[in-house]
């Protein structure tokens, strides 16, 4: 654009200020105007790359996050599905051992007293605590999962949408001001094709 300044320089010379067209001259004053303002693209294209890689890498990590916790939650629901069958398990020998020691005075006087162990109690203690402990933390890693998409202070990603919200305010500002360059080197085009066609027009 410079070198096409240096030719409409070179241009009024040769032809003359008597011969310069109103229209010639308004279009020339607009692109003295643009060529004043400058309007590389080549940096903000540059952070606007590293801006996008950088969403990327955020979204990335709650997305890996997001995967954890769904994972655990089938991994804890896995466990209590053993855990459940093994309580019914003890709890139904418990219950045969029970009803074998209602038997007879003579079998028990003989047979002995099978009643059940504190082993076996203990068991079912610890299975029916363990199954607790699994459903409470079912529970808050569900609640965290709906929390997960929320962009509030409870979200546990709170820290990763404030950075991601940031990074997509600055993105926006810079797409925004790339498309103002743009548009005025759009603008410079259409007014070197106007004083093309304002030149094409003055006598020789």
């Amino acid at each position: 654009m410079k070198g096409m300044n240096i030719l409409l320089d070179e241009f009024e010379e040769n032809v003359g200020p008597g011969k310069i067209s109103e229209d010639y001259a308004e279009k020339r004053s607009e692109l003295n105007n643009l060529l004043s303002r400058q309007i590389p693209t080549s940096s903000i294209d540059g952070s606007i790359s590293d801006l996008k890689q950088n969403t990327a890498e955020v979204e990335g990590r709650i997305a890996e996050r997001r995967a954890r916790l769904v994972s655990r939650v089938a991994e804890l629901k896995s466990e209590q599905g053993s855990c459940s069958a093994e309580l019914v398990r003890e709890q139904e020998r418990a219950s045969s051992l029970a009803t074998e020691n209602s038997g007879s005075f003579l079998k028990r006087l003989f047979m002995g007293d099978p009643k059940t162990s504190a082993k076996d109690t203990g068991k079912i203690k610890e299975l029916e605590s363990r199954l607790e402990v699994l459903s409470n933390e079912i529970d808050e890693r569900q609640k965290l999962i709906k929390l997960a998409n929320q962009h509030s202070p409870e979200s546990p990603f709170a820290n990763e949408w404030k950075a991601l919200e940031s990074l997509q305010t600055r993105l926006e500002a810079l797409e925004s001001e790339r498309l103002e360059k743009v548009q005025l080197v759009k603008e410079r085009e259409d007014i070197a094709s106007s004083i093309a066609n304002a030149i094409s027009r003055i006598p020789a």
